[in-house]
């Protein structure tokens, strides 16, 4: 047979080009959860519940009502009423009253009434009765319902690839099945001289290699190979495979039969039921790579040596594969970064989970029992029990959870939902803390984040109708070298019931009210309104927030408040608007509140950051919010604070 030379070769980036334009779909597949290890998401996964789902005990001890223990000390216990034990996993219902407290084991639900938990460490029981040596706090050792994820959040992102951490955090929110991408792709080795690994290897004959090293490398990208074994040197054996192959996967990677010996007949065999797009790169190692198409399914014909292959794999095909599965970032093992906050070691050897963001790496530890400080950790650092202060700015080590995609942009501050708009539109990845406006401006201070979404109200002659948003805080807090980026106007009102007789602030006295949390916008918004209502009236703030049950009340979300009015459990809540539709209540609008981003000057310049802005004051962004949400004249105006 006369042998065929090969095709002009093609550029390294013309061949990038060539294969990066390929059209590769993956399609959408429910896996069992213990099945969907190593694969991409095909949507984005919502918690249906809280986790906690309800509010637990991160110690061994004792129930207690914290004012009980107010006054007590080691040499003057106090001593409380023993009312039984709840262990974890118990459904046993107490009540706790002055006086009075239940013993509990880490991970009990805390019983009604209960709002701290004594260490076992600091009490002693006697005949019926615990005496408690060491004052607890409200919220002390007790973890709440939500406080790790809330019920509503977007807890994993399309495109996300799965390792242990997204697991378990599917599982925590009782995913039994999860969507994914599956992208498959055909592995076919050929020629005369190969054997399948376990068979003896007789004269002339070599182990097929290539088929594992692809299967592993297509695992490894989140796609699903599929062997088609070892093809001779045949073109009728090799004809029929390919179209098995074309039939069932949306790719096809040969080895071998490339070049252009006698023996070589791939290249022919795509010319003959295919059309060949390129035959030949300009590369070395790796330069007999066939590029092609039959009937629609793209093919990719790699040398047969180990080495070329797996060369070209990495280089031209592993990045198409994780692109087409929307997870095209490269990723390390171990990587170097400095400490971009202070952090206060526990005295012994610790590894601690830490995010990395452009080189700085912050702390992603969230406290006993959440699984959020995994899934929102990259690595871990060791921590030496010699050592009691990590400074900022001090070299550390962190080594890799595996292939892990490092979030672009370290965002804290109250939650909206325009920041999920913001993230899919700019293609930046975001890794969110959701702290309260008053946590965003503390996460901004001590310099642990990139950016802060707040919405603080403040009465002040300088804003419209008296109201100032977030200058006066950033003020009062003398946060310099900062500036604040105006961002977007959301109705705030009252949420209640479609048969409800509550028509504005007016009516509130009387009804159960579901509050949002201290050092919430929503919440200092709901009291300024308040105090705007009964000016005049002759009667004093505390007289009209006495007169509301529930106003000392602090959800952490629209989404717990919309939660409990839909229940029953309040009759009106604070939130905006978007919440209400979604769940069929009634909104009162009362205000409309300005939601902008506090960012610290340094990073001002970074590509990240200017993504970030060029999203916001986009047309697309504008076009896409959500209801209740919209940009206005200001929306992208700098506000600079020496």
């Amino acid at each position: 047979m006369k042998r065929k030379e090969f095709r002009k070769l093609i550029s390294v980036d013309k061949a990038r080009e060539i294969i990066n334009n390929l059209q590769v779909f993956p399609r959408p597949e429910s896996l069992a959860l213990e099945n969907a290890y190593g694969e991409i998401l095909a949507g984005d996964i919502v918690t249906e519940i809280n986790v906690p789902p309800f509010p637990r005990a991160i110690m061994d001890g004792y129930a207690v009502r914290a004012e009980d223990t107010y006054a007590c000390s080691e040499t003057r216990p106090v001593e409380l009423k023993l009312l039984g034990n709840l262990p974890a996993g118990s459904d046993a219902k107490f009540k706790v009253s002055a006086g009075e407290a239940v013993e509990v084991s880490t991970g009990s639900p805390i019983p009604e009434g209960a709002n701290a938990v004594v260490m076992v460490e600091y009490s002693s029981e006697g005949d019926g009765t615990v005496s408690i040596y060491s004052p607890v706090t409200v919220g002390e050792n007790i973890m709440k319902a939500g406080s790790d994820i809330r019920k509503g959040e977007r807890v994993l992102r399309a495109g996300r690839k799965l390792g242990t951490r997204e697991i378990g955090v599917l599982a925590s929110i009782g995913k039994k099945d999860v969507p994914v991408l599956k992208l498959q792709v055909g592995i076919i080795s050929t020629g005369d001289e190969l054997v399948q690994p376990g068979e003896k290897l007789t004269s002339g004959k070599i182990y097929d290699a290539n088929s594992y090293t692809l299967y592993a490398g297509i695992r490894e990208c989140g796609a699903f190979p599929l062997l088609y074994g070892i093809v001779k040197d045949n073109e009728t054996a090799m004809k029929k495979t390919l179209e098995t192959a074309v039939s069932e996967c949306a790719l096809i990677l040969t080895s071998g039969s490339t070049s252009s010996g006698a023996g070589d007949i791939m290249y022919r065999l795509i010319d003959e039921i295919g059309e060949t797009l390129a035959h030949g790169i300009s590369i070395k190692p790796g330069k007999p790579v066939v590029i092609g198409i039959i009937q629609g399914v793209p093919i990719i014909g790699l040398p047969g040596n180990p080495t070329s292959a797996l060369m070209i794999f990495n280089e031209f095909v592993a990045p198409m594969l994780r692109k087409a599965l929307g997870e095209d970032k490269a990723l390390k093992k171990t990587e170097s970064g400095i400490m971009g906050t202070r952090f206060r070691s526990e005295g012994r050897q610790q590894l601690l989970p830490v995010g990395l963001i452009r080189g700085r790496v912050y702390p992603a530890d969230r406290g006993s029992g959440a699984i959020t400080s995994l899934s929102e950790a990259d690595g871990f650092i060791k921590i030496p029990s010699s050592t009691e202060f990590i400074e900022t700015g001090t070299p550390v080590e962190v080594t890799l959870f595996g292939e892990v995609e490092k979030p672009d942009l370290l965002i804290a501050g109250g939650f909206c939902p325009g920041l999920d708009l913001l993230e899919d539109l700019s293609g930046l990845y975001f890794r969110t803390l959701f702290t309260s406006s008053s946590g965003g401006f503390s996460a901004i201070a001590s310099n642990t984040a990139d950016i802060a979404g707040v919405n603080m109200p403040s009465s002040d002659p300088r804003g419209q109708d008296g109201i100032l948003y977030n200058v006066p805080t950033i003020e009062n807090m003398g946060l310099s070298g900062t500036v604040l980026v105006k961002g977007y106007r959301r109705e705030v009102g009252l949420i209640v019931r479609q048969d409800s007789l509550v028509s504005g602030i007016s009516d509130l006295p009387g009804k159960h009210l579901i509050n949002r949390n201290r050092g919430s916008g929503a919440r200092a918004l709901l009291d300024l309104k308040i105090a705007e209502f009964i000016a005049g009236k002759g009667i004093s703030k505390k007289e009209f927030t006495d007169s509301i049950p529930g106003y000392a009340s602090g959800a952490k979300s629209e989404v717990a408040v919309c939660e409990a009015v839909t229940s029953g459990k309040a009759e009106v809540g604070v939130g905006i608007r978007g919440c209400t539709e979604k769940n069929g209540l009634h909104f009162i609008k009362f205000a409309e509140e300005e939601y902008d981003f506090l960012i610290r000057k340094e990073i001002l310049e970074t590509s990240e950051v200017r993504k970030f802005l060029e999203t916001l004051t986009s047309t697309e962004f504008a076009s896409k919010l959500p209801s209740g949400l919209h940009v206005y004249e200001r929306t992208g105006e700098i506000i600079s604070f020496e």
